[in-house]
């Protein structure tokens, strides 16, 4: 990204209000939008030239002091630690060694302020790119092993995190295992695990992620070697957040384990799952998601292993929630697909689960476990589902998809959102990777189930969407039909995601393809929907509406804009909604209908209504009013009714670059075509007004478009940026030390 429109007067002053900024700042958003703005500008290639001519270090110097604001101290640390990183920031390096930031360094290793020990860090992985003497001079100053141990042991999320980033770039350099780390990597780890306190566990695991995210062969050895005894008991401690870390570390190695090693870990966890059978769940899952990505397993074995234990994962949940209606998964398999591979297939997985003793055991011992009450039941089910999920992003079985849709089916399955919706995302990925086409049926049965709620509904919509364009008309039809039972839905969620659903379908579908989807009685669900109760489905059945005008053929276009129940007076009250949202689609609608050419449009609109729209709190409110004023400058008659070029003259001076540049937009057209009418010699038409366009022109030509164009630089979007809405009393208070140093004064 390029640094050219930030001029060097502007960032100057920026840098040399830094350490004035005043402590009673309340946003704290606002120091990362001041560094936002420094980093931009170290892109060009002169920035650190430039900043070296304006002594910058001695600027930061000033924000180190020990009554500097501790967010001024991080951010103008962090600062230095990309300016090492940009061109030329070896110059800067050397600089630093000639300044009191090295001796702040060293006496801030352990600095009260978590921001500062965030930034500290952030500063020393910087430079740790530069890696030269003075580098290693300074590692060993502050005895980096026993500080990145301190930092990995911190309270601070944060902290940690960024130790790691450290860790992961200290750990190899030079080609080499740095054998103090690796010493302390050992220490860490060397301390039995009933010693170990909860962060210190958590150290443990992010450390060792860590280094297997380096994707080192020699250091992903080093790790196996230290790391593979105490591995279990963290995946079985009680802290949920260690047993979380700890699986992230087990997907991890399980991306560096041949077959037999798989194999072994499942053995492992079949002799475990006594101890807790969720966790046993949960590791498989992690074993089934990776497998995949294993690049030391043949892709062959992945599958079939992949496959058993997914299969013992449905299998799980039919003897959880076993068919109450006589469905069989059989007769369901038949309408999916008439494919005998995958049966057949799923018949062989089955045999091998059958005479796998390590996974038929934990199948027995976790279905126990689940009858021990109806919670186990429902946490065993959703782990399980889990399993079945992350098999059916890679593979596709007739055998998982009849059974996600048995398990549908249940009523005491549809009891359990989350199991529901675990159910159904893993059918809609199944039916994602299906050979045959014919499971497409299935998608309207799913949206007419009313046991699935908006979030289920999105998904199933999602593969809505993808099919349409390359599906029959039948099955449009059905679609059709699924959407009217649910756009009238009692949960005003579902009803919302139906029409954002026709919307976008009508505006990213060629019309032909989606026109037996919004037919007219669609047409009339949405506009019954303009007075929902809820605010959001009126904003989606203004939008749904506003995309048949647009993009539909000339007859449903027609049918939205002489709507009986669609009035003049039906969309004013609808701009006049109390939620900006609201009056965001409801203008999008009366701008579809203006530029299809329908006369209503203009009914609903009085100089009042545009003048309050115009003064709008919501700047994307106003966005839309200068876009329907710019369209009623066309309408000589609405035009002289309404004042909309005077008013949209006035919006040019609005706050926001975004208001601005659709006035700019607008005033350019608008300059034009009064211009070729002044300039013309032909008779002009009798409802157009010469006098009167040739007075607009002279208007036009006494704005400076090039200064309002000027207006929507970079450098305004970050002024804009800076500005927040927090008093500007808190930023220059008569009795603080900084009055007058607002951040803000350099503009």
């Amino acid at each position: 990204m390029s640094n050219t429109a930030i001029s060097e007067a502007t960032m100057r002053g920026v840098l040399e209000q830094l350490p004035l900024m005043s402590g009673k700042i309340v946003d704290g958003t606002r120091h990362e939008k001041v560094l936002s703005y420094m980093r931009l500008y170290l892109s060009s290639d002169s920035a650190v030239e430039q900043l070296m001519s304006w002594n910058v270090l001695d600027t930061l110097v000033l924000c180190l002091q020990p009554q500097s604001d501790m967010r001024v101290t991080a951010t103008a640390v962090r600062f230095l630690g990309d300016a090492l990183r940009a061109h030329n920031g070896e110059v800067l390096w050397t600089a630093v060694h000639a300044t009191q930031i090295v001796e702040w360094i060293v006496d801030n290793t352990d600095s009260p302020h978590a921001l500062v020990r965030v930034a500290w860090l952030h500063f020393m992985r910087q430079a740790s790119y530069i890696n030269d003497s003075a580098f290693t001079m300074l590692l060993d100053r502050v005895d980096y092993p026993r500080l990145l141990l301190r930092r990995l042991l911190d309270s601070s999320y944060f902290v940690v995190a960024e130790a790691c980033a450290l860790l992961g770039r200290l750990f190899y350099a030079n080609n080499s295992i740095d054998p103090k780390l690796s010493a302390l990597v050992e220490q860490l780890v060397a301390r039995p695990f009933h010693m170990q306190t909860s962060a210190r566990k958590a150290a443990v695991l992010a450390a060792v992620e860590t280094l297997l995210l380096l994707k080192n062969s020699e250091v992903q050895q080093f790790v196996h070697r230290v790391f593979a005894q105490p591995m279990e008991p963290y995946l079985y401690d009680n802290d949920r957040l260690v047993r979380d870390r700890a699986l992230d570390v087990l997907e991890l190695m399980v991306l560096d384990v041949d077959a037999q090693g798989v194999c072994e870990l499942v053995a492992v966890l079949a002799r475990r799952v006594d101890m807790n059978a969720n966790v046993v769940l949960r590791c498989l899952a992690a074993v089934v998601k990776q497998l995949p990505n294993n690049k030391r397993v043949d892709e062959g074995e992945a599958q079939r292993l992949g496959q058993m234990i997914a299969t013992m994962g449905v299998e799980l949940l039919l003897r959880i929630h076993p068919a109450v209606d006589g469905s069989d998964v059989d007769q369901i398999e038949t309408q999916i697909t008439s494919s005998d591979v995958d049966i057949a297939e799923t018949q062989d997985v089955e045999s091998t689960l059958i005479t796998s003793s390590d996974v038929d055991r934990i199948q027995s011992q976790v279905a126990k476990a689940a009858q021990q009450s109806p919670s186990a039941a429902s946490t065993i089910a959703c782990e399980a589902a889990r399993i079945v999920r992350e098999h059916s992003q890679t593979s596709f079985s007739a055998h998982t998809a009849s059974s996600m849709c048995l398990l549908l089916s249940n009523p005491r399955v549809q009891q359990h959102t989350q199991l529901v919706q675990l159910v159904l995302s893993t059918l809609l990925q199944t039916l994602r990777l299906a050979h045959s086409r014919t499971h497409v049926q299935m998608v309207p049965q799913l949206i007419s189930t009313f046991a699935i709620r908006a979030p289920g509904l999105r998904g199933v919509f999602d593969l809505a969407h993808e099919l349409l364009g390359s599906c029959t008309t039948e099955f449009v039809r059905s679609l059709e039909h699924a959407v009217r039972t649910r756009i009238v839905d009692v949960e005003w969620e579902a009803r919302d995601t139906v029409l954002e659903f026709v919307t976008r379908a009508v505006r990213e579908h060629a019309w032909p393809s989606v026109e037996q989807l919004a037919t007219r009685q669609v047409v009339d669900d949405a506009v019954r929907a303009l007075t929902d109760a809820e605010e959001y489905v009126r904003a989606s059945a203004a939008h749904l509406l506003a995309a048949v005008v647009e993009r539909g053929d000339e007859e449903r276009a027609w049918y939205v804009s002489e709507h009986s129940h669609l009035t003049g007076s039906d969309l004013a009250r609808l701009v006049a909604d109390s939620e900006a949202f609201v009056k965001r689609a409801a203008l999008d609608l009366v701008h579809a209908l203006g530029t299809r050419g329908t006369g209503m449009w203009v009914e609903c609109l009085s100089y009042r209504t545009l003048y309050d729209l115009a003064d709008d709190p919501d700047f994307e409110v106003r966005v839309r009013c200068a876009r329907v004023l710019a369209l009623l400058t066309q309408n000589s008659a609405a035009d002289a009714e309404l004042q909309s070029t005077s008013l949209l003259l006035e919006m040019c001076r609005d706050s926001s670059r975004y208001v601005r540049a659709e006035c700019l937009r607008s005033l350019r057209e608008l300059k034009q075509n009064t211009q070729d009418v002044d300039m013309t010699n032909e008779p002009e038409p009798k409802r157009v007004d010469v006098g009167e366009q040739s007075s607009l022109y002279e208007k036009l030509k006494k704005v400076d478009l090039a200064q309002l164009e000027a207006s929507l630089s970079a450098e305004h979007l970050y002024q804009e940026a800076l500005d927040t809405q927090v008093a500007r009393e808190l930023m220059r208070e008569q009795s603080d030390a900084n009055a007058g140093n607002n951040i803000l004064d350099c503009y």
